[in-house]
């Protein structure tokens, strides 16, 4: 997989490939027998979750840097190592759904997991009777989940920040599958996103101290 700008793309040979990729394809070329070619194709359904994505970072840059300032400099484990993420996973016409997240650390109770913080518009079920969220229904995603819309709604909006983890029901259930399971949910919410995150990280830093020794 090679990720181009998007100027690259629209630098095309008879092929109807990027020509910047022709070093790499005479490479590779040269690496099978004779009669064997490779298939290379553009992902369109990459470049178009990559420009949603870059979108939703854009709309919700006010939102979305505070926490990178507040939390990306307490994250250990290796979590440095991935980048936080302005994902859109959910499509309609003239509205897209998102959310942002960042991993923080090791979860201390579940082997090889992480403790991911997730922030967004808060979206409480009382507000299912209100646009965006009314078109929610069908989307699957469950109530107090952080979530980002596109178009961002207009207004005042009161902002939220959840780390979960362990073991919940599952959806439909009233029970976890493990009678010992224990699931541990911290939210936050306010109305300024930049008071949010320096909440989110007094308090993380407080449930889990090594956070604050991690560089």
């Amino acid at each position: 997989m090679v990720r181009l700008p998007a100027a690259e793309h629209a630098r095309c040979g008879k092929d109807g490939l990027p020509r910047v990729l022709g070093p790499i394809r005479e490479y590779l070329d040269g690496q099978l027998p004779q009669g064997l070619t490779w298939e290379v194709t553009p992902d369109r359904e990459l470049t178009v979750d990559n420009a949603a994505s870059t979108a939703v970072r854009e709309a919700y840059a006010d939102v979305i840097m505070p926490f990178e300032l507040a939390l990306m400099p307490l994250r250990a484990d290796g979590a440095a190592g991935l980048d936080p993420r302005a994902k859109v996973w959910k499509w309609e016409e003239q509205l897209l759904v998102g959310t942002f997240d960042l991993w923080l650390c090791n979860h201390p109770d579940v082997p090889h997991a992480w403790l991911v913080v997730s922030v967004g518009l808060w979206t409480e079920p009382q507000l299912f009777g209100e646009e965006p969220a009314a078109r929610l229904g069908h989307f699957d995603f469950t109530p107090h989940q952080p979530l980002l819309f596109l178009p961002r709604p207009p207004g005042p909006a009161t902002f939220t920040a959840r780390v979960t983890g362990g073991a919940f029901p599952g959806k439909g259930s009233s029970r976890a599958k493990a009678a010992d399971a224990v699931g541990v949910a911290h939210q936050w919410t306010a109305n300024d996103p930049a008071v949010l995150a320096a909440r989110v990280r007094r308090d993380l830093t407080t449930l889990l101290p090594h956070l604050s020794t991690a560089r």
